[in-house]
């Protein structure tokens, strides 16, 4: 966690922090999302559903700069006799544009989940990129973003092997007001033990509305 602090803290003065700071602009976005968890670990697909609130605030730090903290939580209702569980997440991520339609983003994420059995945490480290491209003129955008999850660090289990996230939606422009509409995907693999090699993957429609500030 601390080497990501450090690293997410260069990226910022990369792009220039300290005289960004009086052009900042702020965004707030409250989302829905329905989210599918699903567990392989030798024993059949175990698979939970449920709805997902929560909101983004982002603060644009300068041209290139922004920075964006989400926090969002719910329920996820396992079918056939799995438990059910509560989730709930915070995450900080930093985003530097390079062009008009492609952006680099860093981030750390922090989640739980809860059952009547115990608790289990997953700290994760994100770095990826974003490509917006422009459609009917410029109220539509079509958005893509990967990234690679090169730390994952999940209570009680190993270190998962392969970790990505992979997400494609649309946002409409009206005025200063953005609907946007998400698919996204994450999947983990975790290493063979004892014969058995754990898959998980979290898939989510998000709507999300985005507010400016200022």
């Amino acid at each position: 966690m601390r080497a990501a602090a450090v690293i997410v803290g260069a990226l910022f003065l990369r792009g220039g922090l300290a005289p960004a700071l009086a052009q900042r602009a702020f965004t707030v976005a409250p989302l829905v999302s329905l989210v599918e968890h699903r567990v392989d670990a030798g024993f059949g697909v175990e698979r939970s559903l449920g709805p997902i609130i929560g909101g983004v605030g982002t603060v644009r730090l300068g041209p290139r700069v922004v920075l964006a903290v989400r926090a969002r939580g719910g329920s996820l209702f396992g079918a056939r006799g799995v438990l059910d569980r509560d989730v709930g997440e915070l995450g900080v991520e930093g985003s530097v544009a390079t062009g008009s339609w492609l952006a680099l983003q860093l981030g750390v994420t922090r989640r739980a989940y809860g059952t009547r059995l115990g608790r289990q945490t997953w700290t994760t480290v994100a770095a990826g990129a974003t490509a917006r491209v422009a459609f009917a003129g410029t109220m539509i955008h079509a958005v893509g973003h990967a990234a690679l999850l090169p730390v994952v660090s999940v209570t009680g289990l190993p270190d998962p092997g392969v970790a990505f996230r992979a997400a494609a939606g649309l946002e409409y422009r009206i005025r200063a007001t953005t609907l946007g509409v998400e698919y996204s995907l994450e999947r983990y693999d975790f290493p063979v033990n004892q014969g058995v090699r754990r898959l998980e993957q979290v898939a989510a429609l998000t709507l999300l509305l985005k507010l400016p500030l200022r």
